[in-house]
């Protein structure tokens, strides 16, 4: 039992009484008993509270008509304390309580410490982000192999990744809601869990609409990681340490990339031969590959089962014993860890305001008694959480966070997705600088074999001649005769028959479709193949697997050591200082990609270079987004912030495509530009880091 009048426990020593009654007749004698104000500021409701710890450890407030808290919410409210009707004094003890929930959730989760229980709680909810990051990262890797085998066409490559996106972001509105309405850690349970089944359920799927749908899907399950996870493991922690944990989140996060990179590079075919050869196979390497890219999700779904739920979100909803159990729990976790001698809490009762905060009324009125009557209801008190984001005293933080979201993410997803494609570009352009010509040059009953890679025959005669089990790579014949050639067992990418006349020849087990004869004039030759699965396909066997593995690994890698860096320097330094100038080194930084050229090392020097400096900003966002809404609305606000990076993400990577072959300075100046607008809009931040969960 602490001695001390201001240890921060809701502690009531023996009393049988009420709360109402105890807390009134605290509050009758404070004049004549010591206390230890401790003022809290949330800015979204703009108003100060002094949170008083009484003799006899019970939380109360003064709620004196001179004090700035009561004239706030006096006048947030209408009403004067003096003429409030019971309604209006209602809103005002709402408003109350919610301070005095957040200075008592601070002091109980401070007592319990931190330690292995928190390192729990961060290792599931590390995985369910890495788990987010490696979905979106899987399609680069799989698209080789999946165009092969779903036969997808050039205009519907592109949707795998957007669907993704789409999915994610749809996920991020709707898990993030249900975070507020069921409790983090159970939304975030069922999310993974509607992840891990789609994603295996994507792996068996045999055609692209099918593969697409599940693809969907399962995004929507692991679009929930993102809101829930970083509400959950804050609210689990004391606002000295959340910052460091935050920061332990977006490495965790980051390393998911680098498990999907180097899971490809031990798995997935490199090289369009290896992949055609795989395609023959049952259950090929890319099947195998997405299975095991569902291990985060799986560990982190099991995982989650046997955690308990945020004692934050518990205390808000008016389940005062769960709370204090988790507290508890926590406790002995974190002394056990710590060769404690089993110690009960300190904390035996609760007594904490009868009312609770409206955002967190129960699932559904007694009166409704249908499941229709449930679902409207439902669906109505979500609406009616995202009107709130747009009232007052949310509109202007939700307006101001979602613009620097937007403005990262934008330049984020643009520039992750434009090096690698940058650096695709330059291989491209190097294997055509090495292109091999023959010109006028006859061949007679010559036979040849192996391959033919990166050629062009130019006004050239082949005369009884046999192309027999080969690959043609790149291989172009312009204005060429060919009269009485046989080609057998041939495979083909990207070769072209331009301008050039066949006769008398014949082709035995060939992939050579139609479309690669432009302009030619065919004339008596016989055709004895078989047309594949996907007669129309051009698989480019140069696919550059390499160099989106090397650009993934590059950025995420230099994720993880600056968001650990930027959670301990979260500890000490203000959220938007540190957002506004990541945000701006960010943008002077992203100028120097005009630098760079043509030298691949130097695009990965620079890609790295910037991820190091704008993990500072992603990481001091998020911590400001966890901080800046009340309980019954944080996840649904991250929630919606969620929403607006994905699509944001979407629109940044369908810009930076189209800018591929542009002069350097085109992406160079658009990120600068995305990321300027976002270090200005920090200055309407609100500080943060005093704030009580």
């Amino acid at each position: 039992m602490p001695s001390s009048e201001e240890e921060s426990l809701l502690w009531l020593a023996g009393s049988g009484g009420s709360t109402g009654s105890v807390v009134g007749s605290v509050q009758g004698s404070v004049g004549s008993v010591g206390s230890a104000p401790s003022a809290h500021h949330h800015p979204a409701t703009g108003g100060h509270r002094s949170v008083t710890i009484r003799a006899g450890l019970l939380y109360t407030e003064e709620m004196s008509s001179q004090g700035p808290g009561s004239a706030a919410v006096a006048a947030a409210a209408g009403v004067t304390p003096a003429s409030a009707d019971p309604a209006e004094h209602d809103l005002i003890d709402s408003t109350a309580d919610a301070t005095l929930l957040a200075q008592f959730h601070e002091d109980a989760i401070k007592q319990a410490g931190v330690g292995s229980f928190q390192a729990l709680v961060a290792l599931c909810a590390g995985l369910s982000l890495a788990a987010d990051t490696v979905e979106f990262f899987v399609v680069p890797y799989i698209l080789p192999s999946a165009e092969v085998e779903l036969c997808i066409e050039d205009n519907e490559k592109g949707w795998l990744g957007n669907i993704t996106l789409v999915g994610l972001a749809l996920g991020g509105l709707c898990w993030g809601g249900l975070g507020d309405r069921l409790g983090r850690r159970r939304a975030l349970l069922s999310a993974m869990a509607v992840h891990a089944l789609f994603s295996g359920v994507a792996t068996f799927m045999p055609t692209y609409g099918t593969f697409m749908t599940a693809r969907f899907c399962s995004a929507i399950g692991v679009g929930g990681a993102l809101p829930l996870s970083f509400a959950y493991l804050a609210e689990c922690c004391p606002r000295s340490s959340r910052g460091c944990w935050t920061g332990a989140l977006v490495g965790a996060g980051a390393l998911g990339g680098v498990y999907a990179a180097l899971l490809a590079w031990a798995v997935v075919p490199t090289t369009g031969e290896m992949v055609v050869l795989e395609n023959k196979e049952h259950f090929s390497a890319w099947h195998r590959f997405l299975l095991l890219c569902c291990l985060p999700a799986l560990s982190a779904t099991i995982g989650l089962v046997f955690l308990p739920e945020s004692p934050r979100y518990l205390v808000e909803a008016g389940r005062d014993v769960e709370a204090m159990m988790v507290y508890q729990r926590i406790y002995k976790k974190n002394s056990a860890r710590k060769g404690g001698t089993g110690a009960q809490y300190q904390l035996s009762e609760l007594e904490l305001p009868s009312k609770r905060p409206r955002g967190l009324a129960p699932s559904s009125p007694a009166t409704h008694a249908s499941v229709l009557a449930d679902i409207l209801y439902s669906i109505e008190m979500f609406w009616n959480s995202f009107l709130q984001l747009f009232s007052p005293p949310h509109l202007r933080i939700t307006i101001v966070l979602l613009i620097i979201w937007v403005a990262a993410a934008f330049g984020l997803y643009g520039l992750m997705a434009w090096c690698p494609e940058y650096l695709k570009l330059l291989r491209a352009t190097e294997y055509e600088a090495q292109t091999i010509h023959y010109a006028d040059k006859t061949h007679n009953g010559r036979v040849f074999n192996g391959s033919l890679e990166n050629l062009q025959y130019k006004n050239s005669k082949f005369i009884n001649c046999k192309f027999t089990k080969m690959i043609f790579s790149h291989v172009d014949f312009d204005n060429c005769t060919f009269q009485n050639v046989e080609f057998s067992s041939i495979k083909s990418s990207k070769t072209h028959f331009t301008d050039s006349t066949i006769v008398d020849s014949k082709f035995v087990d060939t992939d050579l479709s139609a479309q690669v004869f432009i302009r030619c004039k065919l004339e008596n030759n016989t055709e004895l193949s078989l047309s594949g699965p996907c007669p129309s396909l051009d698989l480019d066997y140069n696919i550059y697997i390499e160099e989106a593995l090397h650009g993934h690994l590059v950025a995420q890698l230099a994720f993880v050591p600056a968001a650990a860096l930027a959670g301990f320097a979260l500890t000490v330094v203000q959220r938007p200082k540190m957002i506004g100038i990541s945000l701006f080194l960010s943008s002077m930084a992203a100028l120097s990609l005009m630098l760079v050229g043509t030298n691949s090392l130097a695009i990965l020097g620079f890609e790295g270079g910037f991820i190091v400096v704008f993990a500072v900003a992603w990481t001091s966002l998020t911590m400001a987004t966890v901080e800046s809404f009340p309980t019954h609305l944080r996840c649904t606000g991250f929630g919606f912030m969620t929403a607006g990076i994905r699509l944001s993400g979407l629109i940044g990577t369908a810009t930076y495509q189209t800018l591929i072959g542009a002069p350097l300075i085109a992406p160079a100046l658009l990120t600068a530009t995305a990321l300027f607008i976002g270090s200005i809009a920090t200055f309407k931040l609100p500080q943060t880091h005093t704030v009580f969960l």
